[in-house]
Order: C-alpha cells, then structure tokens, then sequence
C-alpha cells in the first residue's frame, strides 16, 4: 500500500488513495492480492484503475478490484479494458463500516501473458456521524 488516508475526521474531505500496483505476475494474483486497506467509516465514492501497460493475455485477460470473496465489488470483468493503457474510472457508493481490505486480481485464459500492470486509486471520504 502507497498511502493511508489520514486526517479523515472532518466529513466531506474528499481522499485519493494510491492502493499500489498489480502485475501480470504478482505471486497469487489469480485469486486476489491484497493492496491496501481502507479504513473503518468511510464511504468509497470512486475507483480508478490506471493500466500501464497493456494485459496481453492470450485469449482473455480480466482485471478485478475488491473486497468481496470475488474480488469484484469495485471495479468488475467489465470495467476495465485491460489490453489498452488508459485510465478506467467507475463512480461508486460503498459504505465501509470496518476495515476492508482492497484485493485485485487478474486472470488470464489462452496463452500466457507476457506483460501488464496497473496502478488502482480509490476516492474515499468520512462517513457522517451519526
């Protein structure tokens, strides 16, 4: 994890967290690995996945972002373009009560990729007391 949101206290200030990068490569990035963390009671209100360079996975290349056992309740199979070097940015609204620990994963069918990597941000912001 590149950065931790800090100073959250006052509700309506908008973060960007840099949650790190994925690579075609990284060790378990086939069922999910971790990035970061986002803490508890605060609101994810964007996802922005940064593709570097192109996934070039044979056949199909699928790049995920989440929480969830799927690893896709952020960023899903079809947010993201992963052959093409572009930024892929999705508007959200997820509550995070606790803790929640920010996966990506990256899964690939036909010949085995050579080449990819992402950098993944998030918007978060504090959620109002109740």
């Amino acid at each position: 994890m590149k950065m931790v949101p800090h100073d959250l206290e006052d509700c309506g200030s908008v973060q960007m967290m840099e949650l790190g990068p994925v690579n075609f490569d990284d060790t378990g990035v086939a069922t999910g690995v971790a990035l970061g963390k986002v803490p508890a009671n605060t609101i994810i209100t964007r996802a922005i996945a940064v593709v570097d360079t192109g996934f070039n996975g044979g056949t199909t290349n699928v790049l995920t972002i989440g929480f969830n056992d799927d690893v896709n309740n952020i960023l899903g199979a079809d947010d993201v373009t992963e052959e093409t070097a572009a930024a892929y940015s999705k508007q959200v609204f997820i509550d995070c009560d606790a803790e929640k620990t920010v996966k990506a994963k990256y899964t690939q069918t036909g010949t085995a990729a050579t080449a990819g990597s992402a950098r993944v941000f998030l918007e978060v912001v504090r959620r109002p007391a109740n």
